[in-house]
């Protein structure tokens, strides 16, 4: 019985479709070669893959703008060349269905879109709109409104089309269908860009999870585009990846937000503004405000710990601080000084630890503090020994202290360089009980001159005291040529003495 009925069934669709045919004023289909010709487009059906094609004819080549996912017939569907003789606003169909947008190929198969159980917009059978990209239909060649509309706005009466088959789905591949609630049995087409189409007011959705921060600090790693989600509320599928952002700045002197480029590396207010589309064109958009700040303790830098020599003077010596962003806080520090021998600490500013006396031999603790200038005002500080030494004062002798120099032929600086090297082995330092290299004396021979005659010369150090010590020893200066010149007037003295 089952057998008999399924036999039925297809017997009376066979019937349907010829008496379509016949209604039509049209016998079946058949494939027809038909001659090559140029019109503005050529509409490429695969009916294996399910797509169509569309091809532009540009500068005397036809080159692919356009694909679409279709629904053909398989073998109910004719292989070959037509063109379009008809188009029709609203067509009848088999079953009876009704179909927008339909164009004539040849005989009764046409484009159209998905069938309807009436004439009624709102009732598209959800079940064969989501069979497009599928094999479904009777022979005819389905497609969404949107695209049946533009097949039926764009290509004029006349226009050739080719009807394949192929694994290869075509130049610009198969397209991403979108797909519809089948919770209803007859809706709207989702692309009808009628305005009454209910599909056309439902935007996207954008969501900000509350894992997103609002603030960043400065410098620190930031992705604009992490935590943030959209969802297209018709195809229910994500978005995510497809959301663009804007970003704009407040300009605290114009009070007003201008275009920028976002930046942990400059501080400020940003207002960041998310934005989608959904799979028709329906855009939402969120905007969330970051601010880029420095909240973070400030940073101490070269406060190390250091020995110096009683009654030496500037308890800050080379430390800076200075905030994350760059900007100085040196002159905002505190200083706190424990003495040696002492308990209690003595705090000053920055200003009064700049003219502080270690006056008193031992090791000091020195503390730096300073505060971020922002909230919470967050403190860094550090730490370190300074040891103050009561050094005696260095000695330095010169034996003997009395030198030569003798300048040959005009070398001076060679001269000078000899010299020196004779006084600093005349030289002998001690400081503080240790016998100092004579290399660390300076020997000061600016007063020396290139001409004949007995010049002063400082010899000094300085000694962990801090006190310099000198000597002054006395250099005298003899010049010498090895083929003296003689002067010619002298010459022209002589040579009248002999004749007469």
């Amino acid at each position: 019985m089952k057998q008999q009925a399924n036999k039925l069934k297809k017997f009376t669709a066979v019937l349907l479709m010829l008496s379509f045919l016949i209604g039509a004023g049209i016998g079946p289909a058949k494939a027809k070669s038909v001659s090559a010709a140029q019109t503005k487009y050529w509409i490429k059906v695969n009916k294996q893959a399910n797509v169509a094609t569309v091809y532009k004819l540009t500068k005397g080549k036809y080159k692919p703008v356009k694909a679409f996912l279709v629904s053909c017939g398989g073998s109910n569907t004719p292989s070959g060349t037509f063109y379009t003789p008809a188009k029709y606003r609203w067509q009848t169909l088999m079953g009876p269905s009704y179909g927008q947008y339909c164009t004539r190929i040849h005989g009764g198969i046409l484009f159209h879109s998905v069938w309807y159980y009436s004439h009624s917009k709102a009732s598209q059978s959800t079940v064969q709109y989501n069979k497009l990209g599928q094999t479904a239909s009777h022979g005819c060649i389905r497609l969404s409104v949107a695209d049946a509309k533009w097949i039926y706005d764009n290509c004029k009466l006349g226009t050739k089309v080719t009807i394949y088959s192929s694994k290869n789905p075509g130049p610009l591949g198969k397209p991403k269908g979108i797909k519809v609630s089948t919770s209803r049995k007859m809706y709207w087409d989702p692309t009808d860009p009628d305005k009454n189409n209910p599909y056309r007011k439902v935007k996207p959705t954008i969501k900000v999870s509350s894992k997103k921060k609002k603030s960043v600090e400065y410098g620190k790693s930031y992705s604009i585009k992490s935590y943030v989600t959209a969802k297209d509320n018709v195809t229910k599928k994500s978005l995510t990846s497809k959301v663009k952002y804007s970003v704009t700045k407040y300009n605290t002197k114009k009070k007003k937000y201008y275009k920028a480029k976002f930046s942990t590396k400059s501080l400020g207010t940003y207002k960041i503004k998310y934005s989608v589309k959904s799979a028709l064109g329906k855009s939402t958009s969120k905007t969330i405000t970051v601010k880029v700040v420095d909240t973070l303790a400030p940073i101490i830098s070269k406060a190390a710990n250091k020995t110096v020599t009683i009654n030496t003077k500037n308890a800050v010596f080379k430390t800076t601080a200075k905030m994350r962003s760059g900007k100085s806080r040196t002159s905002a520090m505190t200083v706190s000084i424990t003495k040696p021998g002492e308990k209690k600490a003595t705090t000053m500013s920055y200003s009064k630890a700049k003219t502080y006396v270690f006056n008193k031999a031992g090791t000091y603790t020195v503390k730096y503090t300073v505060k971020n200038s922002n909230k919470p005002y967050k403190s860094a500080s550090k730490t370190v020994k300074v040891i103050v030494k009561n050094y005696k004062d260095a000695e330095l002798n010169v034996e003997p202290n009395t030198f030569a120099m003798t300048v040959k032929d005009g070398a001076f600086d060679a001269a000078k360089d000899s010299l020196k090297k004779e006084i600093l082995k005349a030289v002998s330092i001690m400081d503080n009980g240790a016998t100092i290299s004579a290399e660390k004396a300076a020997v000061d021979l600016s007063k020396v001159k290139s001409t004949e005659g007995t010049y002063d010369v400082t010899v000094s150090y300085k000694g962990k005291s801090g006190k310099t010590v000198t000597k002054s020893v006395k250099v005298n200066v003899t010049v010498e040529t090895t083929n003296p010149t003689v002067p010619t007037t002298a010459v022209t003295a002589a040579t009248t003495a002999s004749t007469n």
